[in-house]
């Protein structure tokens, strides 16, 4: 059982709460699903009777959880909004054509996805109802291209970058970004250029058939975007529903966030048997930073390695890549086996059961990723390879002051990253194992160093490296070999 300290169970019950809240809320929308092929569709359903449909579809390593508070404000606002994973993403089992670079290639596959739920949605509803489609980031271009020959009444192209854009297509088009993506409103204003040579930002231009506006929502980013109230009455306004104005204090990822920050707080001061583990052996800050450069640097011989064990792209070369930084990290720092220490089972236990708490409810409230099918393959390639790596990191930090650990905790990722801009072709489509990197020693990391000096390294570093490969394996999208 897992117990907390009075002020962490506080913290624990307060958080839990929130979700509850929250939970609650999102039981207030009416939701059905449809199934096209493999794929499943849901339909949040409008406040009010309407035959007005909203396809909303998320972008590159997204999934259709976080579109969820925009498909309930365009519910709000009168129209029934629809959302779905795409292949390769979330819940959908399916592999993305590992071809990202040519328009036959993937973009065409998922094209074809949101024609087919466009299909459905006529074939149960009539083809009498009015279609909008909201593509986020990468899928901006492909809800464009997928409206080419469909009767869409009006697209809403959030972070947008396309080149299928021209001055009489499409016919009505709202290109909206975030404050922050300076280069994407650049975009976006250029194509509204095409119709009216001196738009402006957050204007409407019509040119006979033609509406567009290029506008932008305030203290945004790529991310925070799809969020804000400020994008969804945006977007209301020009499908021309119902604005239901929502505040920002209602804004669901705002209590979720604090809701998981608060329940994180109370896992981290999880009780557990007293151990008394102390490392005394200390590594030098210079050999620290030293052993922390050369290993990534060692890593970068990863590309010419080919450890793709199943029919699924770019996870062999992750768990390559980590597990070689693993590897020479122990081999440089003989302090790390010379101080050896034992594992310990029943704390790691209880440490087990307090990160899958997390992962159920990030899974459940943030991302909508899944464990299954191919994504299994990818958790078994990675898991020994990242568990080495995790156990030798956190062996080296706890030896190391603290301002080194910082560096000795980054600079794999800079070695990854590396890798990411010279072999574009290998390791490309997996640039988002950069951020979840980053999110999860922010969320999982916080747990592991307030328990790391009670419980030892190896018991941290095992924990960690399960569950980052589960990590990488739920939410970098599933691409063919």
């Amino acid at each position: 059982m897992i117990k907390l300290h009075s002020l962490s169970s506080y913290t624990f019950i307060t958080g839990i709460f929130l979700l509850v809240l929250i939970q609650i809320d999102r039981q207030s929308y009416k939701r059905h699903f449809q199934f096209v092929g493999q794929d499943t569709i849901e339909i949040v359903e409008s406040k009010v009777p309407s035959k007005i449909f909203t396809i909303i579809c998320h972008g590159y390593a997204g999934s259709k959880e976080m579109m969820r508070q925009l498909a309930f404000d365009i519910a709000n606002a009168g129209s029934n909004a629809v959302i779905f994973d795409f292949i390769g993403h979330g819940s959908n089992s399916q592999r993305l054509v590992n071809n990202p670079t040519e328009l036959s290639g993937t973009t065409q596959q998922l094209v074809d996805q949101v024609i087919n739920v466009i299909d459905l949605l006529k074939l149960k509803y009539g083809s009498d109802i009015k279609l909008n489609l909201i593509g986020h980031s990468m899928a901006s271009d492909i809800v464009i291209r997928a409206s080419e020959k469909q009767n869409i009444s009006s697209i809403a192209a959030i972070s947008p970058y396309s080149t299928k854009v021209t001055e009489n297509f499409p016919k009505d088009l709202l290109l909206t970004s975030g404050q922050f993506e300076k280069h994407l409103r650049n975009h976006s204003l250029k194509f509204t250029k095409l119709i009216v040579t001196d738009a402006d930002e957050n204007v409407e231009y019509s040119n006979g058939l033609v509406r567009r506006k290029a506008s932008y929502t305030k203290n945004t980013g790529h991310v925070s975007v799809i969020y804000s109230p400020q994008t969804s009455a945006t977007i209301t306004e020009w499908f021309k529903l119902k604005n239901g104005h929502r505040t920002l204090w209602s804004t669901q990822i705002i209590w979720i966030l604090l809701g998981l920050t608060m329940i994180t707080y109370g896992l981290s001061r999880v009780k557990l048997p007293t151990i008394n583990y102390y490392d005394n052996t200390r590594v030098s800050s210079v050999k620290s930073i030293i052993v922390g450069i050369s290993s990534p640097t060692i890593a970068l011989s990863s590309s010419y390695i080919d450890y793709e064990l199943f029919t699924i792209f770019g996870f062999g070369s992750v768990a390559a890549y980590f597990g070689i930084v693993g590897v020479a990290t122990l081999l440089l720092c003989r302090e790390i086996w010379e101080n050896s220490e034992k594992f310990h089972f029943y704390p790691f236990i209880k440490l087990l059961v307090a990160f899958s708490i997390l992962v159920i409810l990030i899974n459940h409230f943030i991302g909508s990723f899944f464990i299954t099918n191919h994504r299994i393959f990818a958790f078994l390639i990675m898991i020994i390879p990242l568990t080495i790596f995790c156990v030798a990191i956190e062996k080296l930090i706890s030896m190391s002051a603290t301002i080194t650990a910082f560096f000795i905790r980054i600079l794999p990722l800079m070695g990854f990253s590396i890798l990411l801009a010279i072999f574009p072709e290998k390791y490309g489509v997996m640039f988002t194992t950069v951020p979840i990197y980053i999110f999860y020693f922010l969320v999982f990391g916080y747990i592991g160093k307030i328990q790391r000096k009670s419980v030892g390294s190896y018991t941290i570093g095992t924990l960690h490296g399960i569950f980052l490969a589960f990590a990488l394996a739920a939410t970098n999208p599933i691409f063919s070999i």
